[in-house]
């Protein structure tokens, strides 16, 4: 049987050439046959073998189709990407009945312990119950994964915050090997003088330092206004100082920094006593971790991405939708 060359429209194809290089698809891709083995089966050429399999592709002969299973959101992970210039985004299902801090907690452990180096400097914001939550469905690791986990926010507050927030960063360093840096220092001091009284101390002076070798941050992403969590901190507002955020448009916060709906930053009067990370310290972070979702934080999540606070988020797919959809405008 003469054997010719496949042209390039197959229109132009002889039956024998179609039914040669369909048997050769067969072969490969439903009877897994090597290349080498075809070649000798049919006493054809390993190149005319691989020219036909690519020919056979590129006319639609063979299709590759990946079917997603339930819950795996990859082409909505990629829309976000795109759309906002994120790094990597994780998206999770939101299922009837079941806990979203725990499920967006599970995607975040799951994340971390496959991207994490060991050269990794992490800078935690301490006051997130999804965080809590990440950590807790961490595994333990035999060897060491992280250089430091550094606390990025002040917190002495009531007795138990305090001991969420020292368990969180503790936990952390003990599950990756890593040095832990503390933060012995309220969130917001009651003062100027207090705040400077604090920054004096070695102690919190020496986590401060270690912000700037700060690699991968993870935080969460703050609503407002305050969650619970964060008022039982200590690091609640006075009521004068949640007025003037709202007037001003305040929609979130990442470590006690304010911003509005574009990420715009905001300095607030109380920018003069918090303790924290300031924003173009965390801005410099090569990779930016937030883990957040629920429709309470949507404005807040979708401000960090416009502000570039973030570039890798770890999300639910409600939420995920949502920030592809325009913002809803507010009328009054």
């Amino acid at each position: 049987m003469k054997r010719e060359n496949v042209g390039e429209d197959i229109s132009t194809w002889s039956p024998e050439q179609l039914r040669l290089i369909t048997k050769i698809a067969v072969l490969y891709h439903e009877e897994k046959l090597g290349q080498a083995e075809i070649s000798k089966k049919l006493n054809l050429s390993q190149a005319r073998v691989s020219r036909y399999l690519r020919q056979a592709e590129k006319e639609g002969i063979v299709r590759t189709t990946v079917v997603q299973p339930f819950g795996i959101y990859v082409g909505l992970e990629k829309a976000l990407e795109e759309k906002f210039g994120l790094l990597e985004v994780v998206v999770v299902e939101n299922i009837e009945g079941a806990s979203l801090v725990a499920s967006l907690g599970s995607a975040a452990a799951t994340y971390l312990e496959t991207t994490l180096l060991v050269n990794d400097h992490i800078g935690l914001s301490s006051w997130s119950t999804t965080l809590l939550s990440t950590v807790e469905a961490m595994r333990s690791r035999p060897r060491k994964v992280v250089n430091e986990v550094i606390q990025l926010i002040g917190g002495v507050g009531s007795p138990e915050a305090q001991i969420q927030a020292s368990r969180l960063v503790s936990h952390l360093a003990e599950l990756t090997s890593a040095t832990p840096h503390y933060m012995a220092a309220p969130g917001i001091a009651s003062s100027k003088e207090v705040k400077k009284a604090f920054l004096s101390d070695p102690a919190v002076s020496q986590t401060m330092k270690a912000w700037s070798r700060v690699t991968t941050l993870l935080v969460g992403i703050g609503a407002f206004p305050a969650s619970p969590l964060l008022a039982a901190s200590g690091n609640a507002l006075e009521k004068s100082e949640e007025q003037q955020l709202a007037k001003e448009g305040a929609v979130g916060e990442i470590c006690l920094r304010y911003f509005d709906k574009t990420g715009a930053v905001m300095s607030p009067s109380i920018e003069d006593r918090v303790i924290s990370i300031d924003v173009k310290s965390m801005k410099r972070v090569p990779r930016r971790i937030a883990v957040a979702g629920g429709p309470k934080k949507l404005s807040a999540i979708r401000g960090a991405i416009l502000g570039g606070w973030v570039n890798i988020l770890i999300t639910d797919s409600d939420t995920a939708r949502q920030l592809l959809e325009p913002p809803r405008i507010n009328r009054r």
